[in-house]
């Protein structure tokens, strides 16, 4: 009777067994760099029965072409600029006026990244999508009121990269991101978006990571996701505009962490967030993969990809000295390893700041308060 019942479902345990432990390696924040570009949907996340999403706007040349996703159905409204008429504000939430500002700003790039005398500043990481989390931390530490609106005055935000893919309300983070830019600028602070591997994957059509619901909403629009975030598209535009690497006061930030490959390159953070913006997002992954530099620059050894810190275990604080003096820095601020908490390694030199939002459940924020380091929660 037993070996009856073993033999009849023993290639049907094999099979769930299988899928289980597929499924369990799918979840994990393990992803490496790679050429496959399949789209793998994340287990648990299935697209809601009704979205909205949005909006994206598009460069036609001489007018701008909006669209947004209304309860599944496309709305598309052309806008000449200069002619809000107030449906954008009514909408969502704000005016097309700050968009109109960035639009006909002739893009000058800041390659250098470097601030001084910045006396106070909040650090969150790896949102993933998670915009509830992100907004109660931000509110809960000082940076934004209950409207969403900026009251960090001259603080600086940085956002440690990895807003993309994972969670369902990426759209709804980088509008805030956006809106706050502009209004921390007015009132004479900073925001700060770097690049983390994710923006990069998505821009340069890596989607492995997307949510389902943005595989829905591209094939409403009629293309595909990375082509929302195009060189034609004002997200776009903007996106392209970030650094990989930001200096402020004696602290770099950077998403993933700097090598040691990178310092014996010479390399320097003006340069590579020079090369990130003019050779490597939105261009052909062919080319950079044939090209040594890109190739270690979107490596598992470069600035959005490295984990060394945390999972070599030859990794010294000889060795992440030689780095800071790189950069005459004292410490590095990090995301991308994702952590429970927020934690100061190495003798605080290291803080890595990615903890763990992209699950939707909690995170936190660090702190510097002129001069000293706290972490905020949610609470």
């Amino acid at each position: 009777m037993i070996s009856r019942f073993s033999a009849k479902y023993k290639l049907p345990i094999i099979l769930l067994t299988a899928l289980f432990i597929a499924l369990l390696s799918c979840s994990k924040d393990k992803e490496e760099p790679t050429t496959d570009n399949t789209i793998r949907f994340l287990p648990g996340v299935y697209p809601d029965s009704t979205i909205t999403d949005g909006p994206f706007i598009f460069d036609n040349g001489n007018r701008y072409v909006v669209k947004w996703i209304e309860k599944n159905k496309v709305v598309k409204e052309n806008m000449i600029v200069g002619n809000d008429d107030g449906f954008f504000e009514a909408s969502f939430g704000f005016s097309f006026d700050l968009v109109k500002t960035f639009l006909d700003t002739p893009v000058n790039n800041d390659y250098v990244q470097e601030f001084t005398n910045v006396k106070n500043l909040v650090a969150i990481s790896d949102i993933h999508g998670q915009y509830n989390v992100f907004v109660s931390l931000l509110k809960n530490n000082g940076v934004i009121d209950e409207n969403l609106n900026w009251i960090f005055e001259s603080g600086h935000l940085i956002v440690n990269g990895d807003v993309f893919d994972r969670g369902p309300q990426v759209t709804e983070s980088l509008w805030l991101i956006f809106k706050l830019e502009n209004q921390a600028r007015i009132m004479g602070g900073k925001v700060h978006y770097l690049i983390g591997n994710h923006e990069e994957m998505v821009l340069n059509n890596d989607l492995r990571y997307i949510d389902y619901k943005y595989v829905t909403n591209s094939r409403r629009l009629g293309t595909t996701y990375d082509q929302l975030y195009s060189e034609n598209t004002m997200m776009g535009q903007w996106l392209r505009t970030k650094p990989v690497i930001v200096k402020i006061n004696d602290m770099i930030f950077n998403h993933a962490g700097i090598s040691s490959d990178f310092v014996q390159r010479h390399l320097t953070a003006e340069e590579t967030n020079r090369i990130f913006q003019e050779d490597i997002i939105g261009k052909d992954e062919d080319i950079i993969k044939a090209d040594p530099l890109l190739a270690f620059l979107t490596g598992s050894n470069g600035p959005i990809w490295y984990r060394g810190y945390f999972e070599d275990d030859s990794f010294s604080l000889e060795k992440l000295d030689v780095i800071l003096d790189h950069f005459e820095a004292l410490r590095i601020i990090v995301g991308h390893t994702s952590f429970d908490e927020i934690k100061f390694m190495f003798e605080g030199k290291v803080i890595a700041i990615d903890s763990s939002i992209k699950n939707g459940m909690t995170g936190q924020v660090l702190i510097y308060d002129n001069g000293n380091f706290r972490i905020g929660t949610e609470n």
